[in-house]
């Protein structure tokens, strides 16, 4: 399956939950026209266990997920909200305060002998970051700068002596309306 297109940069903040119990959102918002590109990774420790001169034994844990957005677009409310930066009145304040936790989303478009379907990805619980803003001057042809935000996401538990989770997706959605909704009830977005 090939994915050909992205869209709807979703979050919201994390106010609570984790520890046994469903996430709890705040603020969410979904954005068009923001984002270029997303790359989510497992992050995991391999190990092997060798006796008598070949493996007898193996490990594979996920420790975390890292999460790096390409935004064609990093409006005031994306740094405000995701970064922890302040808004004094037109200007933006980078402070050295934490980033908050959000929950991040998006939408992939996938192709696959013809059939179009919709993929919704969230990851729970993450702080982003920037990593920084590059300009350059104009030449024969239009540059265009994009800002990146990265993060590692954090496991939560949402069931009481439950499993650890990273990040959900659902695939095979038949519509973007569909994926939509499916971001929205993660984000807590009515």
């Amino acid at each position: 399956m090939a994915k050909v297109g992205i869209k709807c940069l979703t979050y919201a903040k994390v106010t609570g939950g984790g520890d046994g119990s469903a996430m709890v959102y705040s603020g969410g918002k979904m954005l068009e026209d923001y984002l270029c590109k997303a790359e989510l990774k497992e992050n995991r420790s391999k190990q092997q266990e060798f006796a008598d001169d070949h493996q007898i034994d193996g490990e594979n844990v996920l420790n975390n997920v890292s999460l790096l957005l390409e935004l064609a677009n990093n409006c005031e409310s994306i740094k405000t909200d995701m970064l922890g930066h302040e808004a004094e009145g037109e200007d933006l304040i980078v402070t050295g305060d934490d980033a908050p936790f959000v929950g991040v989303g998006y939408i992939t478009k996938n192709r696959f002998k013809g059939t179009v379907t919709f993929e919704p990805y969230w990851v729970y619980k993450i702080q982003m970051g920037s990593d920084g803003v590059n300009a350059e001057t104009r030449k024969e042809n239009a540059q265009w700068g994009h800002e990146n935000l990265s993060g590692d996401g954090l496991g939560v538990v949402l069931t009481e002596g439950g499993k650890t989770y990273f990040y959900a997706h659902r695939d095979g959605l038949e519509s973007e309306s569909l994926a939509k909704t499916w971001l929205k009830n993660k984000a807590g977005i009515t």
